[in-house]
Protein backbone atom coordinates (compact mmCIF):
# COMPACT_ATOMS: atom_id res chain seq x y z
CA UNK A 1 0.00 0.00 0.00
CA UNK A 2 1.73 2.91 -0.82
CA UNK A 3 1.08 6.88 0.62
CA UNK A 4 1.23 9.83 -1.55
CA UNK A 5 0.73 12.02 1.06
CA UNK A 6 -0.30 12.32 4.70
CA UNK A 7 -4.13 11.89 3.58
CA UNK A 8 -4.48 9.92 0.53
CA UNK A 9 -3.76 6.36 -0.21
CA UNK A 10 -3.61 4.04 -3.20
CA UNK A 11 -6.74 2.09 -3.89
CA UNK A 12 -6.00 0.57 -7.25
CA UNK A 13 -2.85 1.11 -9.27
CA UNK A 14 -2.53 0.73 -13.13
CA UNK A 15 -6.08 0.45 -14.01
CA UNK A 16 -7.20 0.56 -17.58
CA UNK A 17 -10.09 3.46 -18.56
CA UNK A 18 -12.57 0.71 -18.39
CA UNK A 19 -11.87 -0.63 -14.94
CA UNK A 20 -11.71 2.91 -13.73
CA UNK A 21 -15.21 3.61 -14.57
CA UNK A 22 -16.47 0.63 -12.95
CA UNK A 23 -14.33 1.35 -10.02
CA UNK A 24 -15.69 5.12 -10.08
CA UNK A 25 -18.81 4.37 -10.37
CA UNK A 26 -19.26 2.28 -7.00
CA UNK A 27 -17.30 4.31 -5.20
CA UNK A 28 -19.86 7.18 -5.82
CA UNK A 29 -22.54 4.89 -4.93
CA UNK A 30 -21.35 4.76 -1.78
CA UNK A 31 -20.87 8.29 -0.81
CA UNK A 32 -16.70 7.83 -0.91
CA UNK A 33 -14.61 10.62 -2.29
CA UNK A 34 -11.78 9.63 -4.61
CA UNK A 35 -9.16 11.18 -7.46
CA UNK A 36 -7.68 9.47 -10.14
CA UNK A 37 -3.97 10.26 -11.18
CA UNK A 38 -3.22 9.21 -14.95
CA UNK A 39 -0.19 7.80 -16.08
CA UNK A 40 0.35 9.32 -19.49
CA UNK A 41 3.38 9.03 -21.63
CA UNK A 42 4.85 12.27 -22.51
CA UNK A 43 6.44 13.86 -24.94
CA UNK A 44 6.60 12.12 -28.75
CA UNK A 45 5.39 8.90 -27.04
CA UNK A 46 2.42 10.70 -26.13
CA UNK A 47 1.37 11.20 -30.11
CA UNK A 48 2.16 7.74 -30.81
CA UNK A 49 0.33 6.11 -28.05
CA UNK A 50 -3.67 5.24 -28.10
CA UNK A 51 -5.51 6.76 -24.99
CA UNK A 52 -6.97 3.11 -24.71
CA UNK A 53 -3.56 2.67 -23.12
CA UNK A 54 -3.29 4.81 -20.43
CA UNK A 55 -3.19 3.53 -17.40
CA UNK A 56 -4.88 5.15 -13.54
CA UNK A 57 -4.34 5.28 -10.20
CA UNK A 58 -7.12 5.71 -7.70
CA UNK A 59 -6.50 7.41 -4.53
CA UNK A 60 -8.74 7.79 -1.47
CA UNK A 61 -8.92 9.75 1.66
CA UNK A 62 -7.32 7.95 4.50
CA UNK A 63 -10.25 7.65 6.61
CA UNK A 64 -11.95 5.90 3.67
CA UNK A 65 -9.41 3.53 2.24
CA UNK A 66 -10.92 0.73 4.53
CA UNK A 67 -14.70 1.09 3.34
CA UNK A 68 -13.42 1.62 -0.08
CA UNK A 69 -11.33 -1.15 0.10
CA UNK A 70 -14.37 -3.45 1.66
CA UNK A 71 -16.74 -2.14 -1.51
CA UNK A 72 -14.49 -2.85 -4.19
CA UNK A 73 -13.50 -6.10 -2.80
Amino acid sequence: MAEFGTKERLLCSAVTLEECKKIEKILQEHNISYFEQWNRHKGILRLLSNRKNDKCDILVHMDSFERAKNVIG
